[in-house]
């Protein structure tokens, strides 16, 4: 895929959130029968309960690490929480789904109080199981720092959706599928 059409490129999520990186592993996630694509549009209620997020591949003893953020928190206009970090789970064997891994940070819904939010899934490959901590607060989350501090090195994978409450008057409209 061109750099110039990349939804991450486009939506800004390589820059706010993820250096550029090369995909490879592929991952689905999936809010009740909703399949989850780059720039999918969510209302918060849809996104209540954790997702099903599953590693694609057939090899049980390859390990990924998954974390979920908002970049846009408190609102897109004033991203003083840049990084609420939503989801952290490691240990996801290949082939399996989140429900496997280990749970550091536990699955906290989005609920935007304003505008659109870019909620982010990044997954990294782990080379060996490791311990790693919970931060001690959810707000301003570093992928960067986190990866780093880690060894991760660059994601393998990278999707997003658009979410914003139930109401949602005023401010842009989504500009994905709902």
């Amino acid at each position: 895929m061109s750099r110039g059409r990349d939804p991450l490129a486009l939506s800004q999520i390589i820059g706010d959130v993820l250096d550029p990186f090369i995909k490879s592993a592929a991952m689905r996630i999936n809010y009740g029968e909703k399949e989850i694509t780059n720039g999918t549009g969510l209302r918060s209620s849809a996104v209540f309960s954790a997702p099903h997020v599953e590693i694609e591949g057939r090899d049980q003893t390859k390990l990924y690490t998954l974390v979920m953020v908002d970049p846009d928190a408190p609102s897109p206009s004033k991203p003083e929480y840049r990084e609420y970090l939503h989801w952290l789970v490691t240990d996801i064997p290949e082939a399996l789904d989140a429900r496997f891994g280990n749970e550091i940070v536990p699955y906290e819904a989005p609920r935007p109080p304003a505008g659109i939010h870019r909620i982010v899934f990044v997954l990294f490959k782990q080379e060996a199981r490791q311990t790693v901590y919970a931060p001690g607060w959810r707000q301003n989350f570093n992928v960067r720092d986190f990866s780093a501090f880690y060894n991760l090195g660059p994601p393998v994978a990278a999707l997003y959706f658009n979410c914003q409450k139930e109401s949602g008057v005023g401010g842009r409209r989504f500009q994905g599928p709902s």
